[in-house]
């Protein structure tokens, strides 16, 4: 993964959430974080999930980035059914 981090670091930018953007999104979007990931990742969902039209969120509780697929796929076939 480490090849990928320069990568990474140009499109993160600053950092911030591009509210505005992200505005634009019409689709409906599901932004997921994990209970047990660190305090900025977990923020950054929120205001991910706030910034986007149709925007939902949802913290799994215990999870970190690497979230177990039992506990995602319940997750995502609640959303995709709606």
């Amino acid at each position: 993964m480490a090849p990928t981090l320069a990568y990474d670091d140009a499109v993160m930018g600053d950092g911030t959430v591009p509210a505005e953007r992200l505005a634009s999104v019409r689709a409906p979007v599901l932004v997921v974080d994990g209970g047990a990931s660190p305090y900025v990742m977990r923020e950054a969902a929120r205001r991910v999930a706030e910034a986007v039209r149709c925007g939902r969120h949802r913290t799994l509780t215990g999870q970190v980035h690497d979230v177990a697929p039992q506990v995602l796929a319940p997750v995502l076939r609640e959303f995709f059914a709606a």
